[in-house]
């Protein structure tokens, strides 16, 4: 074998000249190919901020055909606990309708995978085994979320207060909860910089836990973000909200989510109460001063045999603002359309009966800030 290999490599080197040039160019052919099939890892960029002494960090998705002589608009996608910018992006592939319609995606990290959405727990239960939560960086089996007894480790909200039972050394020693919305706010100041972003347009979307932090973006970031899509999440009944302008919401549940029930229950990974879906909905249609009472229509699945989405929408709103809900029948906490990321029996299923990529940006394209913000 060793000698028919090495009599095979004196050939080629005892070629005619003329062969060679040929070679060489279906050489250079092949690895131009190669370097082509992974267009989109040169277009992500991992960027940092100090804050508090902390450094955060998000990934930046550049849409193909990127041009800094344009003004792009921006997707910022909250991943869910345990998470990151990497599961988020994957199990969404947001990444392909990114590049399609030219938006910028950018993927934040939340510190120690949890968000702080501003709210604390009700009530403490005793620690609980863990279970497998999301996990990281496609391990997916990292933490308690699912799982009765909380967040990892057993506590509640962190850096929330333990009302309710004694407080453990470990949870004395746990840090203060981030100041997540001034990373968003100093993330949003620094693609302003880097990037060619239209601050008109800029949008947060979010599953499970991001999906909280999607809401609290609408609360506290409504003078930089031009509309909303929390994905698997409600209204906490105790979030406090005031949103300084109406914010164009869309929600997209699962009626057989396991986590965040559609009818509203405690959400026991942060052991906080929520309001329904449609309540949830009706809430922000408040805020917004819309109609009371939302139209109802059906959308049809995208395939066969699937099950038709019911859609609940607030019209004649503030500012032409608008609020949307799509309850997906049999859908888990999961992004429609997207990777079923953990089994079934811990999230739920992930429904083929509607695109939430395209659902969310079909929503978000028609809202943009008003007033003069600049590009």
């Amino acid at each position: 074998m060793h000698s028919r290999t090495n009599n095979d490599l004196n050939e080629s080197f005892t070629q005619p000249n003329s062969v060679r040039p040929v070679r060489s160019a279906a050489l250079l052919a092949c690895l131009a190919g190669l370097l082509g099939a992974f267009p989109l890892r040169a277009q992500d960029s991992q960027e940092k901020i100090d804050i508090d002494d902390a450094t955060r960090t998000f990934v930046v998705h550049l849409p193909k055909g990127y041009d800094a002589k344009q003004h792009y608009p921006v997707v910022i996608l909250l991943h869910g606990q345990n998470q990151d910018a990497d599961d988020m992006a994957r199990l969404t592939r947001f990444n392909e309708l990114a590049d399609k319609d030219s938006i910028i995606a950018v993927y934040p990290n939340a510190t120690r995978g949890r968000w702080n959405i501003g709210v604390r727990p009700q009530a403490m239960q005793a620690p609980m085994g863990r279970r497998g939560g999301y996990g990281r960086r496609g391990g997916y089996g990292g933490g308690g979320y699912p799982g009765g007894g909380g967040y990892p480790g057993g506590g509640g909200y962190p850096g929330g207060d333990r009302s309710g039972g004694q407080q453990s050394d470990e949870s004395a020693r746990r840090p203060e909860p981030a100041d997540d919305v001034a990373f968003l706010n100093q993330m949003l100041d620094q693609l302003a910089t880097r990037y060619s972003v239209d601050a008109h347009r800029v949008y947060a979307t979010g599953l499970g836990d991001g999906g909280f932090m999607a809401f609290r973006v609408g609360c506290n970031l409504a003078d930089r973000v031009a509309a909303i899509a929390p994905v698997g999440a409600a209204m906490p009944k105790t979030m406090i909200c005031l949103p300084s302008r109406p914010v164009p919401t869309v929600m997209i549940n699962g009626t057989d989510d396991p986590i965040v029930h559609y009818d509203g229950g405690t959400y026991k990974p942060g052991q906080f109460s929520l309001v329904s879906a449609e309540d949830s909905a009706k809430t922000w249609a408040k805020y917004d001063r819309c109609s009371e009472k939302p139209a109802q229509d059906k959308l049809p699945p995208l395939q066969k045999g699937g099950k038709d989405t019911k859609v609940f929408t607030y019209n004649s709103c503030q500012q032409n603002a608008q609020v949307a809900l799509y309850s997906v029948k049999d859908g888990g906490n999961t992004w429609p359309g997207g990777e079923q990321y953990m089994v079934e029996k811990e999230v739920g299923r992930t429904s083929t009966a509607l695109n939430a990529n395209e659902t969310i940006w079909s929503f978000f394209v028609t809202k943009r800030m008003a007033g003069d913000k600049g590009n």
